[in-house]
């Protein structure tokens, strides 16, 4: 999220400057994903899960090479195999560990070391379908990708239970509820889809029966005759996927009843009054509504329009989603940026951002649709960024659609926000000031940020917030530098417990605050088991994925 990678290691001259005053810094790549990524961060009752020190030669680079180096990672010859779920349980010990993903079988045991969680996290899912843990953390990875070389084969499954029912039932010919052993529980309620058409127009409709649905939880790609739709409905993907009937115009009309749930896509028809037999083919995945959790995101290729410097190492970039699309990020939310380093899809996550912190500044387009901002530090021994650091205008990139869980409608009812941010933990940052102070005018807020950086010139939009805070009484922040000049007067060194309970507000009623945090991995969790400890713990957000 603007914050790829964090590692226990003392800082050099190549460290992101965004954790160093934590002393808690490695360049990109270093971990797959991302060490410092928010990504990683597990946020509410569990915290941020254990980071370890890799050893040097276990950079993410390192993994990269030794896959490509033809040596037999899969410990089979490379032979294909079809693997038993009992053969899968014999493969599980640190020596000797084979996991499942997707139905597929990784030997890992070489990628042990190179795991940014540590050798225990990767025990966790030794010698089992390990499908469900990995998505916990980050489905977004491309494990297929980065565990290629260690395939195995596919994994054999068989519903052992349920031939044993079949069995033991001689007397039955079939097993009641449709052979599940199960007891037969009530189905989660689907949006319903529907189409109507006049004249001039085809209507496509989903009745969604939630009435927080806004426009910004509506993606929409028309490319021709092919419309692919995603809906966010509470904590779950509605997906339309239609190869239309006849052609349509390229623009479209997005309308969002927020009262009955309702969204209508309104395409305008190429050929006026020629009526439509039906609305067109139903592609993959039509009409499929599944937990976030179990969707993969959409990637599409965009396009950079501009690059703008915002410090020595971090960039602004400007980018177009392609014709026929329309993606508005939701405020906290990220996308997931990825490219192939030789050989491997690499992807990092940062969050989405605003051109600027003034309100003459900002793009209409965001609100259309069409363009995001994505702010990223830059480094020099990178993975990822480097690749990143070199784009220029004209340049494609691909993108995916949006991820998170943060939704501003949930904290909307505070009256005090306060924020914790470290390097470019900050990009979280810019759409909550912003909403916060200038878009939402429902209530009045004060707002305070403390911001921990390494030298005064690493940071961001220092001018701009020294010009918000001035303009606003109602806004303040406070700069903390890891590594000073020697006429800096204000605080220095890493987040301790007493800055956390130096700043936050003294008030008993907690439920009108929030406090949000972003920054590299062993920040954030320190800060959110400061504010735990102090009792701020129903208040506290720390953005991640």
């Amino acid at each position: 999220m603007g914050c790829s990678s964090t590692s226990l290691k003392s800082p050099s001259a190549d460290d992101p400057d965004m954790s160093s005053q934590n002393n808690l810094t490695t360049p990109d790549g270093l971990a797959f994903p991302a060490m410092g990524s928010q990504q990683r961060i597990s946020v509410g009752s569990q915290g941020a899960r254990n980071k370890v020190q890799l050893t040097p030669g276990h950079s993410l680079m390192d993994w990269i090479r030794l896959s490509n180096s033809g040596k037999d990672l899969t410990g089979v010859g490379g032979r294909k195999l079809e693997v038993s779920t009992e053969e899968l349980q014999k493969h599980n010990t640190e020596k000797d560990c084979w996991i499942a993903l997707r139905g597929k079988v990784y030997n890992v045991s070489a990628y042990m070391d190179f795991h940014p969680g540590g050798i225990p996290e990767m025990m966790r899912g030794a010698g089992k379908d390990a499908t469900s843990l990995f998505d916990e953390i980050h489905k977004w990875v491309n494990a297929e990708s980065m565990l290629e070389k260690c395939l195995v084969g596919r994994l054999k499954v068989e519903n052992t239970l349920l031939k044993k029912a079949l069995l033991n039932s001689p007397k039955q010919d079939t097993v009641q509820n449709g052979g599940f052993l199960a007891p037969a529980t009530a189905a989660v309620q689907s949006p319903r889809f529907d189409w109507f058409q006049s004249g001039q127009t085809v209507s496509v409709v989903v009745f969604t029966k939630w009435p927080h649905i806004t426009t910004d939880m509506v993606e929409v790609s028309l490319q021709g005759r092919a419309l692919y739709m995603i809906l966010r409905v509470k904590s779950s993907i509605y997906t339309v996927h239609i190869n239309l009937e006849k052609d349509v115009n390229e623009e479209y009309n997005l309308l969002v009843s927020s009262d009955s749930g309702k969204v209508e896509l309104v395409l305008g028809k190429s050929q006026p009054d020629v009526q439509w037999s039906c609305i067109g083919k139903h592609a993959d995945g039509h009409n499929t509504y599944l937990a976030q959790k179990d969707w993969a995101p959409v990637y599409r290729d965009c396009t950079v329009e501009s690059v703008m410097s915002v410090t020595r190492d971090t960039n602004l970039y400007t980018l177009s989603l392609p014709r026929g699309v329309r993606m508005c990020v939701p405020i906290g939310r990220h996308v997931h940026v990825r490219h192939n380093v030789q050989g491997m899809d690499v992807a990092r996550s940062y969050t989405a951002v605003l051109p600027s912190l003034s309100p003459d500044a900002q793009d209409p387009r965001q609100q259309q649709g069409t363009t995001f901002y994505l702010m990223v530090k830059i480094y020099t021994q990178g993975t990822l960024t480097p690749w990143i650091g070199a784009l220029k205008p004209g340049d494609v990139l691909p993108v995916s659609s949006f991820d998170g869980d943060f939704t501003w409608r949930d904290h909307q009812h505070c009256g005090t926000l306060v924020m914790f941010a470290a390097g470019t933990g900050f990009t979280p940052m810019v759409r909550l000031i912003y909403t916060a102070l200038i878009e939402d005018t429902t209530r009045e807020r004060t707002m305070k940020l403390l911001f921990f950086n390494k030298t005064l010139e690493d940071i961001l939009w220092k001018e701009q917030l020294d010009s918000l805070a001035l303009a606003n009484k109602r806004f303040s922040y406070v700069n903390c530098l890891s590594e000073p000049h020697s006429d800096w007067s204000g605080l220095q060194g890493r987040v301790t417990k007493e800055m956390v309970q130096d700043f936050l507000p003294s008030t008993s009623n907690t439920e009108s605050m929030l406090i949000a945090v972003c920054g590299p991995s062993p920040f954030t969790k320190s800060v959110i088991q400061f504010c735990k400890d102090l009792g701020y713990e129903d208040s506290v957000h720390g953005f991640e994925g």
